[in-house]
């Protein structure tokens, strides 16, 4: 542990509520299961202990990263110099006043549970989708041509904008509410308003509609079905993050689709595979790296673009 991270955690552990975890292992907190070790790796249990090692990072000029679930995330195999905050105790969720509030932390797939438990339509396009409510919100992600942003009500965060190291000590001028509406421009396809600001999402709440008793039932198949169409594609067969690249609508064709007409599909580097059954799923086939993942992006990436002249954007965020 370098001496900047020892004087973070010394600075803040009599006020501090959470988990400690130094020089952790990032392929445990991925889906992908690659990546080196962070610096320090932490878990804070609200919003105050969050913005005090933000405040902490930022009095000490440590880079931090606000990790989710770790769906969409793949590691440097050199690990994080830094510390990593976790969004993971940020677990509540309730149902209050016609919406679903839930922390930020909260599995989506949990969320679905919840919404199908107590009869609430809206969410089971999203079933058996892996990651948190905060990073879903934060990539509008998309499932089954629905974007997540249309059931959205409203979503809370901590503003990082003109914050220092003493703004832990004034929260309330730092927590803000974003209210959605229908009409809003700032989402697009795998894009949201968040991506612009210097932000954590801490809550995000659902609309929430009621079916009829006798409906319950359809509702749980209806998440039931959709969870056994991703078997079916595959989607957790192996580790992965899911879709690598973006569709790009005005192209037309899906990626995994240009990825397979590339000839691409169950094409392998080192220990990452573009997955023989979809060509926009990489997978850890076993012991992959960072590095072996890069190269099977930039070998797509060329090779769509040489049959295409169409450049493949990512949709995984490499850090």
């Amino acid at each position: 542990m370098t001496n900047r991270i020892r004087k973070i955690v010394e600075n803040i552990k009599n006020l501090y509520k959470g988990r400690f975890l130094p020089d952790e292992p990032m392929r445990l907190h991925t889906t992908m299961k690659v990546g080196g070790n962070a610096d320090l790796f932490v878990e804070p249990e609200d919003v105050f202990s969050l913005a005090l090692v933000i405040s902490e990072c930022k009095k000490n000029s440590v880079d931090f990263f606000i990790l989710g679930g770790g769906s969409n995330l793949i590691v440097s195999d050199e690990g994080f110099c830094g510390v990593i905050i976790s969004m993971n105790a940020f677990s509540s969720i309730k149902f209050e006043n016609g919406i679903v509030v839930c922390g930020s932390g909260v599995e989506t797939n949990r969320a679905v549970e919840f919404f199908a438990e107590n009869g609430i339509l809206g969410m089971e396009s999203f079933a058996g989708l892996p990651g948190t409510c905060g990073g879903a919100c934060y990539m509008n992600a998309r499932c089954y041509s629905n974007d997540i942003s249309s059931k959205i009500e409203f979503v809370e965060y901590l503003d990082l904008e003109n914050f220092d190291e003493n703004s832990y000590k004034f929260l309330e001028k730092h927590i803000k509410m974003y209210h959605n509406s229908k009409d809003c421009a700032q989402w697009a396809y795998k894009h949201s308003p968040f991506m612009e600001k210097s932000a954590v999402i801490t809550k995000v709440a659902f609309k929430a509609e009621k079916c009829q008793p006798e409906k319950a039932s359809e509702l749980k198949a209806a998440c039931e079905s959709f969870i056994q169409d991703r078997e079916r594609k595959g989607h957790f067969k192996a580790p992965s993050s899911g879709s690598v690249f973006k569709n790009n609508r005005d192209f037309g064709e899906p990626s995994g689709r240009l990825i397979d007409e590339a000839g691409l599909k169950g094409a392998k580097i080192g220990g990452a595979q573009i997955a023989p059954w979809h060509g926009n799923i990489i997978i850890n086939a076993g012991n992959a790296t960072c590095s072996d993942i890069k190269k099977l992006v930039r070998l797509a990436q060329e090779k769509v673009k040489e049959r295409t002249g169409f450049m493949l954007e990512c949709e995984v965020v490499f850090v």
